[in-house]
């Protein structure tokens, strides 16, 4: 087991990444807590795949615990399933003294972590990350949010998790497709801030799994993240260079209808994208373009959008159908582990480069421009 400390101004937390680690990782640091509660938040497929998995590691601990199980999926990353975690808390009469246990991926983690930031004001929480992409991301660094259908991760709060307990276990059960949308977001860090964890990764398949191999990959994914956060946990500056990919992404998620296609795979369309833009505005050097393509394009699918004007393509970066701004930052190479914020780049810029982005890569990003 790998444990990664998280330093911040007047407190730290753990992330432990193992295999076979949740019920030491876990149950350890609940019996220091001593809560009076524990309400884990899971969704359907978890509870199929891990019936009670969480409650039969309290339960012989003497632990007072309940389960609250939502709807699997990003369509239900919103106010309305985030209520229903209020409602369940105030059924079962949680309190400060309750914590909460997020059991799931990015989306049960940024919703468990919403509720957990302001319910009561704000009680403990941990996170246990059940897929890839959640372990290198969601889990890590505190930002909470559900969806608004004009933009994604539009309504949230920042809330460090407690606790980080990571079981590389659980990534058995995982489809191909999710491991991969997963590695996306692993493999950002190498690109951004890391070019030896960019190397390791291209050195190395992610199938079929080799669990020890994940150990290492996510551990260094993870240590990108935290020195990040402790640098700048609210998003005020060097942390913004974790949304590389995540502009377009977040296009390409809410213009195609969340849950159409995989949080990681839109990511990694728009993680081609900005090195692409990089390359077209000659701030990325050909051959680490050439790299960066090489790497990235055959593990891509394909991402169908509907038709888009320039009108929607400014509003959908912008979060705001009547935005006056022209233009928007964008984070950009200028070689493999060498990023920066580009301030207030030219929307029209930006439309420009994905007409051509669109025409290079016609069977990966599949849309009608007007």
């Amino acid at each position: 087991m790998r444990t990664l400390p998280v330093e911040l101004p007047g407190r730290e937390y753990q992330i432990e990444i193992g295999v076979g680690n949740l019920q030491k990782s876990l149950v350890s640091f609940i019996r220091l807590l001593d809560p009076e509660l524990v309400v884990t938040v899971t969704n359907t497929t978890l509870e199929q795949l891990y019936p009670g998995k969480i409650r039969n590691l309290l339960d012989p601990e003497g632990f007072s615990n309940e389960t609250c199980v939502l709807p699997d999926g990003e369509s239900f990353k919103n106010l309305e399933t985030l209520q229903v975690i209020y409602d369940f808390l105030m059924e079962k009469k949680a309190n400060r003294g309750t914590v909460m246990v997020a059991f799931g991926g990015g989306v049960i983690g940024d919703m468990a972590g919403f509720a957990a930031a302001t319910f009561m004001r704000g009680i403990r929480m941990i996170q246990v990350p059940t897929t890839l992409l959640a372990q290198v991301d969601s889990s890590v660094g505190g930002k909470t949010a559900v969806n608004h259908p004009l933009g994604k991760n539009t309504i949230g709060a920042f809330k460090q998790p407690n606790h980080v307990s990571m079981d590389l276990e659980l990534l058995k059960t995982l489809p191909s497709r999710e491991l991969q949308a997963g590695f996306f977001e692993l493999a950002k860090h190498g690109l951004i801030h890391d070019r030896d964890l960019f190397d390791f990764l291209n050195q190395n398949q992610l199938e079929p799994l080799d669990l020890d191999f994940l150990e290492e990959a996510v551990f260094r994914s993870c240590r990108v993240k935290a020195r990040i956060v402790e640098q700048d946990e609210t998003e005020t500056g060097l942390i913004a260079t974790l949304n590389f990919g995540h502009t377009l992404g977040h296009l390409i998620e809410t213009h195609s209808g969340y849950g159409n296609c995989l949080h990681g795979e839109a990511v990694g369309t728009g993680m081609l994208f900005a090195s692409y833009l990089s390359w077209r505005e000659k701030l990325l050097g050909l051959s680490s373009w050439e790299m960066i393509r090489s790497f990235l394009e055959p593990k891509m699918r394909p991402v169908s959008l509907p038709p888009l004007d320039f009108e929607k393509f400014c509003s959908l970066l912008l979060h705001d159908k009547k935005a006056s701004r022209e233009a928007v930052n964008f984070i950009l190479l200028r070689d493999l582990g060498d990023c920066f914020i580009q301030k207030e780049m030219p929307l029209e810029l930006i439309w420009n480069h994905f007409g051509l982005f669109c025409s290079e890569f016609p069977d990966l990003c599949r849309v009608k421009l007007l």
